[in-house]
């Protein structure tokens, strides 16, 4: 018998939890019918995708009555959908989506996918309290929970009370055949300058989370050695103004290129020396994945969650020696805070400076990358993500 799955998401365009929903669309099982569900003013298709196209609406919230009407009016149509596929597991991606989901009935059939580590997410404000109430008070109710990280599994247990019997965890997943046709695309003429010299790269929404100026100031520090040295920062978001002033403010800004979003990145990041990223936090970090396989060597802060249980799974313990990295598939350093801030930059620009100064070092780093995400390979992850469907 024909199963049918249900992915439900505001748009395909311009996100990690967006292209995981295309690399699960595109490889499940034929033998799986899917639809994918999305809504709203913004919902764009860019990445590829296997299966049917739905919207709930295409409607611009520009009012708070506006986006009270809307969201039941998305409840309501959500729950249509769902009687008219009642067998259909709907699964779910982020908080809005999950809300959607957990309220439109059904829930034996809803599956509610978590991407970030919310209690560092939702940690102040009013936005965060409603967030943080909904989900200790709703996520319980949907048949299975799904995590990408042991972290992030804790945290829901431990600070939300999510029966653990609920919380599934299934790593992301990462086409590394394709990544690799991705890498040999060409750079366009009008970036080639850029990539003639060394380049540090990092990929990643323009927002608080992202920590994109402890990268510029690292760079900044690393510059004092390796003067030719570019930064490529690739992502769109609210704090763009603000890092290209920092970089005005430290004087690289002609040294500091922000390329905005680009639907292939990975032929950026395989022409680049190394893949920095400086997240607050995180869920299981796609672009950090991304670059490992592109075959670069990594930089990373020790955020919750993900860096660690991808670069050092064998190091459980919370405290760890970041001076110690024989046994890891990359570098890391510790999460920022405004206490250690200065030192955090300082040893980022010492990785930068190892990197670029120890080829054999570099290469190593690079094979150990690539061997490291080989095993979240689409190929093995997308077997547990049709168990889930066909269970």
């Amino acid at each position: 018998m024909e199963k049918k799955v249900i992915f439900l998401i505001g748009t395909l365009s311009n996100g990690g939890a967006e292209r995981v929903v295309s690399n699960i669309t595109l490889n499940l099982s034929e033998e799986i019918e899917r639809e994918i569900v999305l809504f709203g003013k913004e919902a764009k298709v860019d990445y590829d995708y296997k299966g049917k196209i739905l919207y709930l609406d295409r409607a611009e919230l520009n009012s708070g009555f506006t986006k009270v009407k809307t969201f039941l009016k998305r409840i309501i149509e959500l729950r249509r959908i769902k009687k008219r596929n009642p067998e259909a597991k709907v699964i779910s991606f982020l908080e809005y989506p999950n809300l959607l989901n957990i309220l439109s009935g059904n829930r034996r059939n809803t599956i509610l996918s978590v991407r970030n580590y919310m209690s560092k997410k939702h940690h102040k404000g009013m936005k965060s309290f409603f967030w943080n109430w909904s989900i200790k008070r709703l996520y319980k109710k949907a048949a299975k929970i799904i995590v990408v990280s042991q972290e992030m599994k804790k945290d829901l247990v431990e600070k939300y009370l999510i029966p653990v019997e609920k919380i599934k965890l299934i790593y992301n997943s990462y086409p590394l055949e394709k990544i690799n046709e991705h890498c040999k695309e060409n750079i366009e003429e009008n970036f080639q300058h850029i990539f003639s010299k060394p380049v540090i790269i990092s990929a990643g929404r323009l927002g608080k989370q992202k920590g994109q100026e402890h990268l510029i100031r690292a760079f900044h520090k690393a510059k004092i050695h390796h003067p030719e040295l570019k930064l490529v920062i690739l992502g769109d978001g609210e704090k763009k103004a603000y890092l290209q002033g920092l970089a005005n403010n430290l004087e690289i800004q002609n040294d500091v290129h922000f390329l905005g979003f680009q639907f292939n990145p990975f032929k950026y990041i395989a022409n680049s020396k190394m893949f920095v990223m400086t997240s607050y936090y995180e869920g299981f970090p796609n672009a950090l994945s991304e670059a490992m396989a592109c075959k670069v060597p990594v930089i990373s802060t020790d955020c919750p969650s993900g860096p660690k249980e991808i670069l050092a799974p064998n190091e459980t313990q919370e405290i760890i020696d970041y001076n110690h990295i024989n046994s890891r598939y990359g570098m890391l350093v510790p999460n920022v805070t405004n206490q250690n801030r200065s030192m955090v930059e300082t040893m980022i620009a010492n990785g930068i400076d190892q990197i670029l100064s120890d080829q054999e070092f570099s290469t190593k780093l690079s094979n150990l990358a690539y061997e490291r995400i080989s095993e979240f390979d689409i190929s093995v992850i997308i077997k547990e993500w049709e168990d889930l469907i066909l269970e």
